[in-house]
Protein backbone atom coordinates (compact mmCIF):
# COMPACT_ATOMS: atom_id res chain seq x y z
CA UNK A 1 0.00 0.00 0.00
CA UNK A 2 2.60 2.10 0.75
CA UNK A 3 4.19 1.57 -2.57
CA UNK A 4 0.57 2.26 -3.92
CA UNK A 5 0.17 5.53 -2.39
CA UNK A 6 4.02 6.77 -3.32
CA UNK A 7 3.17 5.92 -6.71
CA UNK A 8 -0.06 8.21 -6.35
CA UNK A 9 1.99 10.85 -5.29
CA UNK A 10 4.18 10.79 -7.97
CA UNK A 11 1.46 11.03 -10.50
CA UNK A 12 -0.10 13.83 -9.20
CA UNK A 13 3.37 15.86 -8.92
CA UNK A 14 4.04 14.72 -12.37
CA UNK A 15 0.19 16.13 -13.82
CA UNK A 16 0.68 19.52 -12.02
CA UNK A 17 4.33 19.90 -13.48
CA UNK A 18 2.42 18.62 -16.88
CA UNK A 19 -0.03 21.42 -16.45
CA UNK A 20 2.56 24.27 -15.78
CA UNK A 21 0.87 25.28 -12.39
CA UNK A 22 2.88 28.46 -12.39
CA UNK A 23 2.10 31.31 -10.21
CA UNK A 24 1.93 33.36 -13.48
CA UNK A 25 -1.74 33.67 -13.73
CA UNK A 26 -1.52 33.58 -17.45
CA UNK A 27 -0.16 37.28 -18.38
CA UNK A 28 0.98 37.55 -21.91
CA UNK A 29 0.70 33.88 -22.29
CA UNK A 30 -2.13 32.43 -24.45
CA UNK A 31 -3.16 28.71 -26.25
CA UNK A 32 -5.37 30.30 -28.17
CA UNK A 33 -5.06 30.54 -32.43
CA UNK A 34 -6.16 33.08 -33.96
CA UNK A 35 -7.15 32.58 -37.61
CA UNK A 36 -6.85 35.28 -40.43
CA UNK A 37 -9.96 35.91 -41.24
CA UNK A 38 -8.93 37.73 -44.56
CA UNK A 39 -10.25 35.79 -48.15
CA UNK A 40 -8.27 35.91 -50.99
CA UNK A 41 -10.01 38.63 -52.11
CA UNK A 42 -9.27 41.08 -49.95
CA UNK A 43 -5.56 39.76 -49.94
CA UNK A 44 -5.64 40.17 -53.90
CA UNK A 45 -7.14 44.37 -53.46
CA UNK A 46 -4.77 45.24 -50.43
CA UNK A 47 -1.91 43.89 -52.78
CA UNK A 48 -3.12 46.29 -55.81
CA UNK A 49 -3.97 49.32 -53.34
CA UNK A 50 -0.14 49.22 -52.23
CA UNK A 51 1.09 48.79 -55.66
CA UNK A 52 -1.31 51.89 -57.08
CA UNK A 53 0.40 53.54 -53.79
CA UNK A 54 3.66 53.03 -54.66
CA UNK A 55 3.32 53.96 -58.13
CA UNK A 56 1.74 57.31 -56.88
CA UNK A 57 4.72 58.01 -54.71
CA UNK A 58 6.99 56.95 -57.85
CA UNK A 59 5.30 59.29 -60.16
CA UNK A 60 5.53 61.90 -57.73
CA UNK A 61 9.10 61.10 -57.16
CA UNK A 62 9.92 61.17 -60.82
CA UNK A 63 7.52 64.94 -61.51
CA UNK A 64 9.76 66.68 -58.45
CA UNK A 65 13.19 65.05 -60.24
CA UNK A 66 11.83 66.39 -63.62
CA UNK A 67 11.10 70.11 -62.33
CA UNK A 68 14.07 69.75 -60.60
CA UNK A 69 16.11 69.10 -63.73
CA UNK A 70 13.81 71.76 -65.37
CA UNK A 71 15.14 74.44 -63.28
CA UNK A 72 18.51 73.39 -63.10
CA UNK A 73 18.43 73.40 -66.97
CA UNK A 74 17.23 77.00 -67.48
CA UNK A 75 19.69 78.04 -64.50
CA UNK A 76 22.56 76.74 -66.87
CA UNK A 77 20.69 78.14 -70.01
CA UNK A 78 20.64 81.37 -68.54
CA UNK A 79 24.24 81.20 -67.26
CA UNK A 80 25.48 80.27 -70.66
CA UNK A 81 23.43 83.26 -72.60
CA UNK A 82 25.03 85.83 -69.68
CA UNK A 83 28.43 84.34 -70.39
CA UNK A 84 27.98 84.38 -73.70
CA UNK A 85 26.66 88.36 -73.57
CA UNK A 86 29.93 88.91 -71.54
CA UNK A 87 32.22 87.15 -74.50
CA UNK A 88 30.82 88.85 -77.02
CA UNK A 89 31.19 92.20 -75.47
CA UNK A 90 34.94 91.43 -74.91
CA UNK A 91 35.26 90.40 -78.10
CA UNK A 92 33.37 93.36 -79.79
CA UNK A 93 35.77 95.46 -77.28
CA UNK A 94 38.45 93.86 -78.68
CA UNK A 95 37.40 94.58 -82.06
CA UNK A 96 37.00 98.03 -81.83
CA UNK A 97 40.76 98.55 -80.27
CA UNK A 98 42.74 96.33 -83.09
CA UNK A 99 40.37 98.33 -85.89
CA UNK A 100 41.89 101.65 -84.16
CA UNK A 101 45.05 100.50 -84.07
CA UNK A 102 44.99 99.14 -87.96
CA UNK A 103 43.60 103.33 -88.61
CA UNK A 104 46.21 104.54 -86.79
CA UNK A 105 48.78 102.52 -88.89
CA UNK A 106 47.54 102.79 -92.44
CA UNK A 107 47.33 106.79 -91.02
CA UNK A 108 50.77 106.56 -90.34
CA UNK A 109 51.52 104.79 -93.69
CA UNK A 110 49.53 107.48 -95.50
CA UNK A 111 51.19 110.33 -93.90
CA UNK A 112 54.60 108.97 -94.68
CA UNK A 113 53.51 108.06 -98.13
CA UNK A 114 52.86 111.60 -98.54
CA UNK A 115 55.44 112.61 -96.77
CA UNK A 116 58.02 110.46 -99.36
CA UNK A 117 55.66 111.76 -102.30
CA UNK A 118 56.19 115.51 -101.16
CA UNK A 119 60.69 114.68 -100.57
CA UNK A 120 60.27 113.22 -104.29
CA UNK A 121 58.46 116.19 -105.84
CA UNK A 122 60.74 118.45 -104.09
CA UNK A 123 64.07 116.39 -105.17
CA UNK A 124 62.75 116.52 -108.33
CA UNK A 125 62.14 119.99 -108.97
CA UNK A 126 65.71 120.86 -107.58
CA UNK A 127 67.10 118.88 -109.99
CA UNK A 128 65.05 120.01 -112.71
CA UNK A 129 65.95 123.71 -111.62
CA UNK A 130 69.90 122.78 -112.00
Amino acid sequence: MKKLSLLAVLALAFTFAACNNSSNSGEGTSDTIVADTTTLGEHIDQGIDSMKEAGEEAKSDINAAADEAKADAKTTGENIKNDLNAAKEDVGDAAKAAGTDIKNAANKVADKTKEGYNNIKESLKKDSTK
